[in-house]
Parts: structure tokens; sequence; C-alpha cells
């Protein structure tokens, strides 16, 4: 193999990577971003968060997000983290925790 094949597929790999990256991070701050008021610091706060949650709970806290504005929308309370699922749970505690960190 060539010098050069080797570092075309390494930058191809490389821009694979940071795409598919982008992509779930944006993800994951769209629905941290749900209902947000303008003029909030919370796309900050949203882009802290995104970099604390790990991602094998990526698309569990995304999911979280989603379902906790749904709840908040529909019914004006908190949801309840015993109505969902263990791997929501999971998603959800990540969620806090990140928010913890980036507060």
């Amino acid at each position: 193999m060539s010098a050069i094949s080797i570092v075309l597929r390494s930058a191809v790999s490389i821009a694979v990577l940071a795409v598919a990256t982008a992509a779930h991070a944006d993800a994951f701050t769209d629905a941290c971003m749900l209902g947000a008021s303008p003029g909030t610091d919370m796309a900050k706060t949203c882009d802290c968060m995104s970099t604390k949650v790990p991602n094998d709970v990526r698309a569990d806290a995304t999911e979280a997000l989603r379902r906790t504005y749904q709840a908040m929308s529909d019914t004006s309370k908190p949801i309840d983290p015993s109505t969902l699922p263990p791997n929501l749970m999971r998603g959800l505690q990540a969620t806090v925790l990140a928010q913890a960190d980036c507060m």
C-alpha cells in the first residue's frame, strides 16, 4: 500500500468521524434546546452538556430530554423518572450530571 493511499484513507476516516460526531452532538443539543427562551445562555450550557454525556448513553439521553420536554408541554408537570424505561433513566441521569458540570 502506498503512503498516499494510507494518508487518503486516514483523511477519509477522520472526516467521516467528524461528521458523525457533529451530527450526534446536534441531536443532543437540539433536544436540550427544546423550549429554551431566546436571549438565555442555554445554547452555551447545552453545548457544554453535549461534551459531557458519554457516547454509550447519548441516544438515550437525547430521547429522555425529548420526553421530558413533551411531558412538560402536555401537563406542565415534570416527568416522573420512575415512569421511564431503565435505559432512558440512565440517559436522564447522564443529562443531569452533565448539567451539574456545566452550571
